[in-house]
């Protein structure tokens, strides 16, 4: 057990965690729902400049602090207790985000740390990947494998439900939840931390590359009903009551 806020938890149910080192905010990690923007806006604003190449502070050892899992840094938990920060995460339409992470992480080479997922998927579980595959029938099969798998826990971080990665069922909470749909409220959230002028400047750069697919070349009646089985709890956590910002 570990206390974080003056609440115990086990550190395996805890999500990742990034922060700086001088500003009481703290950004819990949601892939594929900008969550590198999240990242360089918190370095942002400890830093008051923009971290030098955008996507590579993923792998950066200095730029942010961490923490996750079991094995806990100390001095990354010495300066989360002193700052005490407030916690926020954006969330996204999980058709949306299911189209965004199969189209870059899994039908393209866009990410060499994938090399291994995509290979498995292609040469052990019948997914077509190769450059002749049709994307509408390899993002369903790709869909129906995550269908079938029954600790949702143990899919891939891109795919696992969202209420999973913020840990919404466990003691620690995010204390502020944004919907990327609704980008008014993500600038005046990020306003407060770095002003309304830069906050602007930060959310209208592009961070990622596009994708050479669109929704368009994916979209299925069957994938929507996969999806909405697969993301259920999401759909009723973060997006019941608003279904005028679901993809249809």
């Amino acid at each position: 057990m570990m206390l974080i806020d003056g609440r115990l938890f086990e550190p395996q149910v805890l999500p990742m965690i990034l922060f700086g080192s001088s500003k009481p905010l703290a950004y819990v990690l949601n892939p594929k729902v900008a969550s590198t923007f999240a990242m360089n806006f918190v370095f942002f604003a400890n830093h008051g400049y923009r971290f030098f190449e955008p996507f590579d502070i993923y792998r950066s050892r200095h730029a942010l602090l961490r923490f996750e899992g079991p094995e806990m840094d100390r001095h990354a938990l010495k300066t989360y207790y002193s700052l005490a920060p407030e916690t926020f995460s954006f969330v996204r339409d999980p058709l949306q985000r299911f189209i965004s992470g199969f189209l870059n992480k899994v039908f393209t080479a866009g990410d060499p740390h994938y090399f291994g997922y995509r290979d498995q998927l292609t040469s052990l579980y019948g997914i077509d990947l190769s450059p002749e595959a049709d994307p509408r029938q390899s993002i369903v099969a790709f869909a129906r494998l995550i269908a079938a798998t029954k600790k949702q826990g143990t899919i891939d971080v891109h795919f696992r439900p969202q209420h999973l990665n913020l840990a919404i069922d466990s003691r620690f909470t995010v204390e502020t939840i944004l919907r990327l749909e609704e980008p008014e409220a993500m600038q005046a959230f990020c306003a407060r931390w770095v002003g309304v002028e830069r906050a602007k400047e930060l959310l209208a750069i592009r961070m990622n590359e596009r994708p050479k697919y669109t929704n368009h070349d994916v979209l299925s009646d069957e994938l929507i009903d996969l999806v909405r089985t697969i993301y259920a709890k999401d759909y009723a956590v973060f997006y019941s009551g608003a279904e005028n910002l679901l993809a249809a």
